[in-house]
């Protein structure tokens, strides 16, 4: 398998970090910055990643993804001349981050430019095909995408979709009041290093934030004015907390934004053989993971067991678009699933005897 890491240079709020390095499992990516984090946590309860900062970065990241054929094609070409995307499905609902499959019959002639608009915006540009796109900037809601490749006798080929993406990616977050949370919503269950996207209004002076008593961030830290919206990550413990935010007006009034959320027990194990946090393992599907989908056919089997768990597990639960498809005492369980083709996400969770919630989710390519 080959891992291509792009930037696509895409403006967006100042944001602490970036979604590949909140949800590095997958890659094995975290650096010095996001051990310190950890460290913070096993000291405090609260860690912050602050992996980057800047203006022109976090949602511009996508991963290309070129695999080798296994017993379902990831995406299989059109017999006539063209360009077909297989995931997700038209019309469907998938969770965050959205896997773009594609495939090109260009008459083995080579395509030299790729692009792809989200409603009508370039969002990616690469001088060559790939057959998987993992688009982190693709964030919750309705999107309507073209994609665009041209082979190197300028011919263009072309394919559209309409989806849904859902689950832990933030949306847009606009100015509402003095102070606008919009993630992590009230009473949500969220992983354990959560997002959190604040908006303030003009005028703002300034304004702090803590996470179960502990400061996070002020505004005198990011280097942006006090109005600038926000995005950043916290690492966290399973449970539940408590975010306050408070901001100062043009008028000199502090006003106080408190927001109550849990998190959930969410797989995490360092590069550096830095131990693990609890969680729960896929091992069926293959190759599924939270920013992976899994090609799949109309049957398949769901297996996954909870890891480094503090206690005793008392129920496992796997959910296939939102419906409960087995159940188990854990810590182990297999589901046996019938769907139809198309796209489809599939949770996995399990409780122990602390009433602690573990977690983990991920996309299917019912072929």
């Amino acid at each position: 398998m080959s891992i291509y890491l792009l930037n696509r240079g895409i403006d967006h709020p100042w944001r602490l970090n970036n979604s590949i390095g909140a949800r590095a499992k997958f890659f094995g990516m975290r650096d010095a910055a996001t051990q310190k984090a950890s460290q913070l946590k096993k000291n405090s309860g609260v860690g912050i990643f602050m992996l980057r900062s800047g203006l022109r970065l976090g949602m511009g990241i996508v991963m290309l993804v070129s695999c080798a054929a296994s017993a379902f094609a990831a995406c299989s070409a059109p017999v006539q001349s063209g360009l077909a995307l297989c995931f997700p499905s038209v019309n469907s609902t998938v969770l965050y981050p959205a896997t773009i499959e594609m495939a090109v019959n260009s008459g083995n002639v080579l395509i030299t430019h790729v692009s792809v608009y989200d409603g009508g915006t370039k969002v990616d540009d690469q001088n060559f095909m790939t057959d998987t796109l993992i688009d982190f900037g693709m964030l919750n809601g309705l999107h309507h995408i073209t994609v665009n490749a041209w082979d190197a006798n300028g011919k263009l080929y072309q394919a559209k979709s309409t989806f849904t993406i859902t689950g832990f990616g933030y949306g847009s977050c606009a100015p509402g009041g003095l102070i606008h949370l919009c993630e992590p919503a009230a009473g949500s269950y969220q992983p354990d290093v959560p997002t959190i996207s604040t908006a303030f209004a003009a005028g703002v002076k300034s304004w702090s934030m803590t996470l179960d008593g502990h400061q996070v961030l002020n505004s005198t830290q990011t280097g942006q004015p006090a109005s600038a919206p926000l995005i950043t990550n916290a690492a966290t413990t399973a449970g539940s907390h408590t975010l306050v935010v408070k901001a100062v007006g043009a008028n000199g009034v502090t006003s106080t934004l408190t927001r109550q959320f849990s998190t959930f027990y969410d797989l995490n194990c360092g590069p550096k053989g830095g131990g693990c946090t609890p969680g729960i393992q896929i091992t069926q599907p293959a190759n599924m993971g939270e920013d992976n989908a899994a090609d799949v056919g109309t049957s398949f089997r769901v297996q996954a067991e909870v890891m480094y768990n503090t206690k005793p597990t008392t129920k496992m639960i796997v959910y296939m678009d939102g419906v409960e498809k087995g159940q188990s005492a854990g810590p182990g369980i297999t589901a046996d699933v019938s769907t139809s083709k198309g796209s489809h996400y599939l949770v996995i969770q399990a409780w122990d005897t602390a009433g602690k919630l573990y977690e983990t989710y991920g996309n299917v390519n019912v072929q």
